[in-house]
């Protein structure tokens, strides 16, 4: 049974019919797969801010979040997104859990720094606990996750979405790895690259062909498959058939990452 891990991002959430068509998509993938959906909500997080006049900062793809600012991304992202995408993949026949990283001590969190710079609670993942992921798959149950997550004191963390999907792609030692983004693929001189190997990546970040959050995303890509994760795969969402396309190398649309 293949293991797929799909990570869709809170633009990808926003879009209109979307949720109802990452159901169909996921029911295609059963009962071959065992899919696992880890999801962001970078756009209801901002906007549930803004309507809290609270103002935030990036650095290099990573939201600054103080301690007030990460209970508002917990509550976005573990009760108002997650729910969303449960709901929808309930109305489409597929059996759904959705939960965060902080239960069953899915994920284990540290504070991250970046550039040696401290950006709140912002955590990256230590350990990985795939007990619960495999209760799910035994049960028949797609799991659907937030990336919020602890650390061993409990402090809540934001996790970037890209890199628990990624972490927890290594931990199942994966066959996919999906990031559904709001663009099409990588683009390089505004063209899809099909492939680009990990090699290549940390020179695409320097030339500036890569930036804002698709620098996460492609280390984390990187990462991933020098960890075990045959392939990673960065595409945009077309139709219900989107998921199973990207895992057909000759109707993929989108860009495949590999060693």
């Amino acid at each position: 049974m293949k293991t797929v891990c799909i990570k869709i991002g809170g633009a990808t959430v926003d879009a209109q019919g979307l949720l109802r068509e990452l159901g169909q998509s996921i029911h295609k993938l059963l009962p071959d797969s065992n899919p696992v959906i880890i999801h962001g909500g970078g756009k209801d997080i901002a906007r549930h801010l803004d309507l809290l006049n609270k103002e935030f900062t990036f650095v290099e793809g990573m939201r600054v979040t103080d301690s007030e600012m990460v209970k508002i991304v917990q509550m976005v992202l573990s009760g108002d997104v997650n729910k969303r995408i449960v709901n929808a993949l309930l109305l489409e026949g597929v059996g759904a859990v959705g939960f965060s990283g902080i239960d069953g001590n899915l994920f284990t969190a540290s504070r991250m720094f970046m550039r040696g710079l401290d950006i709140g609670f912002v955590g990256k993942i230590e350990r990985v606990n795939t007990d619960l992921i495999k209760t799910c798959h035994s049960n028949k149950y797609v799991p659907v996750i937030s990336p919020i997550s602890r650390d061993e004191s409990g402090s809540i963390y934001n996790v970037n979405a890209d890199l628990a999907a990624s972490e927890l792609a290594m931990a199942l030692k994966a066959d996919d790895l999906i990031f559904v983004s709001d663009v099409p693929g990588v683009l390089v001189d505004d063209n899809v690259r099909r492939e680009i190997r990990t090699s290549e990546i940390e020179d695409l970040i320097k030339q500036g062909h890569i930036t804002g959050g698709m620098i996460p995303k492609l280390r984390s890509a990187s990462e991933a498959v020098q960890k075990g994760v045959k392939r990673v795969h960065i595409c945009g969402w077309k139709d219900s058939g989107t998921l199973r396309n990207e895992l057909t190398t000759s109707k993929s649309n989108g860009t495949v990452i590999y060693q």
